[in-house]
């Protein structure tokens, strides 16, 4: 049994959304990295977080709409593509 620390507890955003952080099957469901579930339900979700599957998603962050990918209806995070900074000359 895991002891709560209550500083985690209290800034930790209070949502039934969750972000996918590693890829792992469950209720008949693979889940993929940067999908965004509702665990409304599910009863788990603590371990899955202990164990870097899945994390509460940000606060102000918005529920992203379904789409569609490979035949399965998902919600997806996209993260747009980072760009290595440009290295300046030395004069």
């Amino acid at each position: 049994m895991s002891v709560k620390d209550p500083l985690i507890e209290s800034v930790k955003p209070k949502t039934n959304w969750f972000v996918v952080l590693r890829p792992f099957d469950g209720n008949g469901v693979k889940y993929v990295r940067g999908e965004v579930v509702s665990v409304e339900g599910w009863r788990h979700t603590s371990m899955l977080e202990q164990r870097r599957y899945i994390a509460p998603l940000p606060y102000g962050a918005e529920v992203p709409e379904e789409s569609e990918v490979a035949g399965v209806k998902r919600r997806m995070i996209t993260v747009a593509q980072e760009t290595e900074p440009k290295k300046r000359k030395r004069s």
